[in-house]
C-alpha cells in the first residue's frame, strides 16, 4: 500500500465513521435523508421532518462531533506521549492524567458545580488535577534525576490506582444524585451530551491537539533520544514539559464532558505505527484519524448492537483489549521487544 494512498485512506476514513454514526442506531436516518435534513434546516423552513429535525440536530449531531473529537484527541495525545518518552505502554491513561482529569471533574460535579453553568468549573477542575497527576508520575518515577520506561509505567499505574480510590470516595460520601451522575459519566456518557458540552470542549481540546501538532518535529527529535536531542540543541526538559502540558489541556477537555473510555489512546497509535512508521511526523495526525474512527464506530455499535444502549465504554474496552494485545506482539519489533 503506497505512502499517497494510505494518507488518502486515512483522510477519509472519520468522514465515512462519522457519517455512519449518524446514520445508525434506534431511529435510522439514511444518508440522502440527512442532506435534506441539513438542506431544509439552512436553506428553507418547511415544517416537514420535525421528528427526524430533532433527533438528528438536537442528539445526532453532537454526540458525532463529541465522539470524533474524543478519539481524536485521545489518538493523537497517545502517540505523542510515547514517541516523547519512547515507551510504548504510556497513555493519558498509564500516566495518571485521564484519572487525575476524572476526579477533578467527578470532584466539581459532588459539589454541584455541573448545575452552574455546566463546565465553567470543571473543565480547569480536571485540568488541575491532571496536571497535578502527572507531576505525581514523573516524581514518583525519577531515580537518579532520570526515569526509565518501567518506572515511568509502574508510577502512572500507582498514581491511577490512587485517583481511581479518591473517585470511589467521592461517590461514597455525595449526594445521591450526584454519585449517580458520576456513575453515568465514568462510564463514559456520549448518549447525554449536548450542544453546550460539545461547544465547550471544542476550544481546549483544540488548542491542545494544534500545538501538539505544531510540535512534531520537537516530538521527533525527542523520539531519537535524550542526548540525540540535547546534540540538536533542544531543552529536553522544556519540551517534554509543553508537550505534557499540551496533553494535559487536551485530556482534560474531552474527559470533563464526556467521562472515562478506555483503550483509544493505546490502539490508534500501535495500529497507525504498523501503517506509517514510528516518525512523529506522520505518526500524529495518523493517530488523530484512526482514534476519531476507532470511537466512532465504537460508538455506533454501542448504540446499535442490542435493545439497549450499551456504554460506549462497555463496547471500547471489549474490542480494545484483544486488539491492543494482538497489535503490541506484532510492533514490538519497533520498540526494540
Amino acid at each position: 500500500m503506497g505512502y499517497r494512498f494510505k494518507t488518502y485512506f486515512l483522510v477519509l476514513l472519520p468522514f465515512f465513521a462519522f457519517t455512519l454514526h449518524l446514520c445508525v442506531g434506534k431511529y435510522p436516518i439514511s444518508p440522502m435523508l440527512i442532506l435534506t435534513l441539513l438542506t431544509k434546516k439552512y436553506f428553507g423552513c418547511s415544517s416537514e421532518y420535525v421528528a427526524e429535525q430533532l433527533v438528528f440536530f438536537n442528539i445526532r449531531l453532537p454526540r458525532a462531533i463529541m465522539a470524533a473529537l474524543f478519539g481524536a484527541t485521545m489518538g493523537i495525545a497517545g502517540a505523542s506521549l510515547q514517541s516523547t518518552l519512547k515507551n510504548p505502554l504510556v497513555s493519558p491513561y498509564t500516566l495518571g492524567i485521564s484519572s487525575g482529569a476524572a476526579f477533578g471533574a467527578a470532584l466539581s460535579i459532588a459539589f454541584g458545580f455541573e448545575k452552574i453553568g455546566y463546565n465553567l468549573l470543571i473543565e480547569p477542575s480536571a485540568f488541575l488535577f491532571a496536571l497535578f497527576a502527572v507531576f505525581m508520575t514523573v516524581s514518583i518515577s525519577r531515580v537518579k534525576g532520570d526515569f526509565s520506561p518501567i518506572s515511568l509505567v509502574l508510577a502512572g499505574v500507582i498514581v491511577t490506582a490512587m485517583f481511581q480510590g479518591l473517585l470511589t470516595l467521592v461517590q461514597l460520601i455525595t449526594k445521591p444524585e450526584s454519585a449517580q451522575a458520576i456513575i453515568g459519566w465514568i462510564s463514559g456518557r456520549l448518549n447525554a451530551i449536548t450542544w453546550g458540552q460539545t461547544l465547550l470542549s471544542i476550544p481546549l481540546a483544540v488548542v491542545g491537539v494544534t500545538g501538539i501538532a505544531l510540535l512534531n518535529w520537537r516530538i521527533f527529535v525527542l523520539s531519537m533520544g535524550d542526548e540525540e536531542a540535547r546534540a540538536l540543541g533542544v531543552d529536553v526538559k522544556r519540551e517534554r514539559t509543553i508537550v505534557i502540558i499540551l496533553v494535559c489541556l487536551a485530556v482534560a477537555s474531552v474527559v470533563a464532558a464526556v467521562g472515562i473510555i478506555g483503550w483509544v489512546c493505546l490502539i490508534a497509535p500501535h495500529l497507525t505505527r504498523l501503517m506509517v512508521g514510528s516518525d512523529p511526523r506522520r505518526l500524529l495526525s495518523a493517530s488523530l484519524s484512526l482514534g476519531a474512527t476507532f470511537l466512532l464506530v465504537a460508538d455506533s455499535i454501542a448504540k446499535s448492537i442490542w435493545i439497549y444502549e450499551i456504554p460506549v465504554g462497555v463496547i471500547a474496552t471489549l474490542v480494545g483489549a484483544p486488539l491492543f494485545l494482538h497489535l503490541m506482539r506484532r510492533s514490538m519489533h519497533a520498540w526494540g521487544g
